[in-house]
This record gives C-alpha cells, sequence and structure tokens, in this order.
C-alpha cells in the first residue's frame, strides 16, 4: 500500500537463499530485494539518485564497499552489517566507510537507534528494530524520515507505537514504608506509559518489606504491563558480632564504642557507620550493600 519505492538488504536472521520467502513468495510490484552478495545498484526515476544493496547468503556475511561511484548522483548504501567489530556479521571499518564516498549508509543489525552522524563526508545511521523483539530491548522504536543530498542527512526517528520496554532501578536505601518507595520512584517513570512494558528493579538495603503484589497492581493500571523484582538485600544487625571472640567482634566492639562517643556528632556518627559496614563486609568476603 505503500506509494513509493521499497528497497530490501536480507540480513543474518533473514538471508537470501532459493527456498527463502524473498526467491519463493510473490512480491508487491514496487519492492526490490537485494539478491547479489555483492553491492548492485538501482537507479531511481528521479534520475539523479542510485540504491546500492546487497544480501547476506548465509548467517554471516563480508560486503565490501569498494565500487565505483558516479560523484555526480547521490549514491545511497543500504546493507546489513555492523561498524568495527569482528563478529562475522559484515563488520564496516572507518576507513572503509571514509574510501566509498557514498553519500549515506543505512545500516541494518544493530536493533538500537544510533543516531545520525558522520565519518569523513559519508552519513551514517542505524534506525534500529522497528518494534523490540525481546525485552532487553529498551528504548523508543520506530523508522527514520527526512531529506538525504550531498551535504545533508536531516533524519528524524519517528516512534512505531509498538510495544516499548523500559527498566527502571531504584535504591530503596533509607526508604521506611510504601509511601516513601512511592514518591522516589515516580519520578523515574518513563512516559507516555500506554505502550511501555516496564520492569522496576528495587535494590540498595530495604529496612522494612515493601508490598510488590501492591506496586505491581498500581503500575499496572497505568503502563501496558508491569513486573517488579525485588534484589535489594535486608539490613542486618550491624552488632550482630559484638559477642563473638573473633576479629569480627573485636572490630564491632571497637566501632561500637567510637559510635558510642560520638553519637551526638551526626556526621561522625553517620561515617563510623558506614566504616563499620566496610569492614564487616571485607571480612565477611562480600561487597558492601
Amino acid at each position: 500500500k505503500c506509494p513509493c519505492p521499497i528497497f530490501l538488504s536480507p540480513g543474518n536472521h533473514d538471508y537470501y537463499h532459493a527456498a527463502s520467502p524473498y526467491a519463493t513468495q510473490p512480491l508487491p510490484s514496487n519492492l526490490h530485494v537485494f539478491t547479489s552478495r555483492t553491492l548492485t545498484p538501482v537507479a531511481l526515476a528521479d534520475g539523479s539518485t542510485v540504491i546500492w544493496g546487497a544480501a547476506f547468503q548465509d548467517n554471516k556475511a563480508s560486503i565490501p564497499l569498494d565500487v565505483r561511484l558516479d560523484p555526480f548522483k547521490l549514491n545511497i548504501c543500504l546493507l546489513h552489517g555492523e561498524l568495527g567489530g569482528n563478529s562475522g556479521y559484515n563488520a564496516i571499518s572507518e576507513s572503509a566507510v571514509i574510501s566509498s564516498r557514498f553519500d549515506y549508509i543505512a545500516l541494518g543489525h544493530n536493533h538500537r537507534f544510533s543516531g545520525v552522524f558522520r565519518i569523513g563526508e559519508t552519513a551514517l545511521s542505524c534506525p534500529g528494530c522497528f518494534s523490540a523483539t525481546a525485552s532487553n530491548e529498551t528504548g523508543v522504536k520506530g523508522y527514520l524520515s527526512g531529506k538525504i543530498d550531498k551535504s545533508i542527512a536531516a533524519l528524524t526517528l519517528h516512534p512505531s507505537g509498538t510495544a516499548q520496554f523500559e527498566d527502571v532501578s531504584l535504591s530503596i536505601s533509607g526508604l521506611s514504608d510504601d509511601t516513601a518507595l512511592a514518591e522516589a520512584l515516580f519520578p523515574l517513570l518513563p512516559t507516555p506509559t500506554e505502550h511501555i512494558c516496564l520492569t522496576v528493579h528495587l535494590t540498595g538495603t530495604r529496612m522494612y518489606e515493601p508490598n510488590l503484589e501492591a506496586l505491581s497492581r498500581s503500575l499496572r493500571k497505568t503502563f501496558l504491563h508491569a513486573q517488579v523484582f525485588d534484589e535489594s538485600a535486608a539490613m542486618q544487625d550491624p552488632y550482630r558480632y559484638k559477642d563473638e571472640d573473633g576479629l569480627r567482634g573485636t572490630v564491632t566492639r571497637d566501632f561500637m564504642h567510637r559510635i558510642s562517643e560520638n553519637s551526638h556528632d551526626e556526621q561522625t556518627y553517620a561515617k563510623l557507620s558506614l566504616a563499620l559496614e566496610y569492614a564487616l563486609a571485607a571480612l565477611e568476603g562480600r561487597d558492601p550493600e
């Protein structure tokens, strides 16, 4: 139904082969699927623009950018690949981009929007997925539109409106009840909420047991979906070793004495209490909470 030409470069998940849908199914007349493992050109009807593309023919590929371009035409490269790296998914070096002299390179493979940037005289962008393919693919998903010419790549990301995944992490150290938890969490929540599947991670050292079921139920009234994971640690008695005869007991009793002597000095009291937590963490062989 789209009233303009569409170009598609198959990648590692949908590589082109004899039994692929691209080779066996009827395709719309305005769709051009690149099938060669090397870059091939298609001229647009405007007479001044050439679209170059290539196809993965297996789940890995290496497609060189060194093709002969007409410098008087606008040359756009559409390719599944990643900038840098050595994964085998058509890694593209910065030097290859510079020497290619393409006006614009549209990249696939990475699922997150890269922004629009330049390497040498070439503008590049990876728009990411139109919609998330897994819950760890957070952030806005969509498509790019705009204007490209020899000196401008003015492209804007438009949200697709599909389900969007977001993670929020909140330390509940120092929070005393569910009201305080809600007040601390509210400013961190993403908007707009209707398309967002939200995961909240509670971290830190908890002073009370939060009502996770009520929090999840409240969030689900606003978000497309929400889940809450309590990854916090229960607060322990800082003087739990005071009656032991070993090193932990000696350290605890020493700090108890110093903390007691400085109970009137809030800043020193806090520093000594924190120092005791670090000391016990070291003696227990763990990271401080």
